[in-house]
């Protein structure tokens, strides 16, 4: 299959590609105006691959006459700069009859063996066979990720005990961030899945409604964990920082302390260093009365703070 990979996933490149398979399936990456024509589509749904080369756009299905419009979003992971954060990007799915077509804005690291073996199949399957498939490679996608990002929030928190930088916790934040757009991503997913399954097309073929029933079931299991992870994220966020907020406020407390001990013997040395006339100077024992004054209030302070727990 020749699939043209941008540069830059928010910005396609101007040329693209489409492979037409006998069975029915086609394909277009990142598709122009004329490659979109010449598929065999509409100039009237041009709008529809328009909509799929916008990053941002959501899960939805529509039908218009014979054909089902569909979009879902797949989770896709973050440049070198940034693997822990992960985004959705839209594959968009046009159903009608025995005919379906596949369109990405650009290549998906989930659905490309998926689309390798399709390209390499004698028989390929029929056109509601190949979206449950998509939908199960969804599904499996969700989980994968969601497998990812668990082992970077117990890798964080391991981090965050030793080091409690400010990196770890920028770290933490943005995972709590993807968690919460694969949250809202799923619910989406999770709307269409079952739209899809209520399609007569679906529900005519019996090893395809139980697939995607298993999918659905799947994506539904996938948003509980991806939930329960955010929950879980931003709790350790609010305890560690809760954590830092309560050091540094111990810290400020045992420098306080420690001011206060040495206070008194730094009055008295300050007192008698003074180039004035005081009380007992020219005595041999005021030195000694002075060291054991300020030895004995810090003693007494000290042990004081170290009874309240201060130090």
């Amino acid at each position: 299959m020749d699939v043209s990979l941008p540069a830059d996933p928010y910005h396609p490149p101007a040329s693209s590609s489409a492979l037409v398979n006998g069975s029915g399936w086609q394909h277009l990456t990142a598709p122009r105006p004329t490659d979109w024509e010449r598929a065999g589509q509409l100039a009237d749904d041009w709008d529809f691959a328009q909509d799929i080369l916008d990053p941002d756009e959501r899960s939805w299905l529509r039908r218009d006459g014979g054909r089902v419009f569909i979009t879902l979003q797949f989770p896709v992971k973050g440049g070198d700069a940034d693997a822990d954060s992960w985004e959705q990007r839209p594959l968009g799915v046009i159903l009608q009859g025995p005919r379906i077509t596949t369109v990405l804005a650009r290549e998906l690291a989930p659905l490309s063996p998926f689309f390798g073996q399709m390209e390499h199949l004698s028989s390929p399957p029929e056109s509601v066979e190949i979206l449950a498939a998509i939908l199960k490679i969804l599904a499996q996608s969700y989980e994968d990720a969601l497998h990812e990002l668990n082992a970077a929030i117990h890798d964080n928190e391991q981090q965050l005990d030793w080091t409690q930088s400010n990196g770890d916790f920028f770290t933490l934040l943005e995972i709590s961030k993807s968690l919460t757009r694969f949250e809202v991503a799923l619910v989406g997913n999770i709307a269409t899945a079952f739209k899809i399954s209520r399609l007569p097309e679906i529900r005519d073929d019996l090893p395809a409604t139980r697939q995607i029933d298993t999918a659905l079931l799947e994506l539904q299991v996938a948003h509980e964990r991806a939930r329960v992870y955010a929950g879980t994220s931003t709790s350790m966020m609010d305890a560690y920082a809760g954590m830092v907020q309560n050091n540094i406020n111990h810290g400020l407390k045992v420098v306080t302390v420690l001011a206060m001990i040495f206070y008194v013997p730094s009055l008295l040395a300050t007192l008698y260093g003074v180039n004035t006339t005081l009380p007992f100077q020219n005595t041999h024992w005021i030195f000694w009365v002075i060291v054991g004054l300020g030895t004995s209030v810090s003693v007494g302070l000290t042990l004081f703070f170290r009874r309240k727990g201060w130090i």
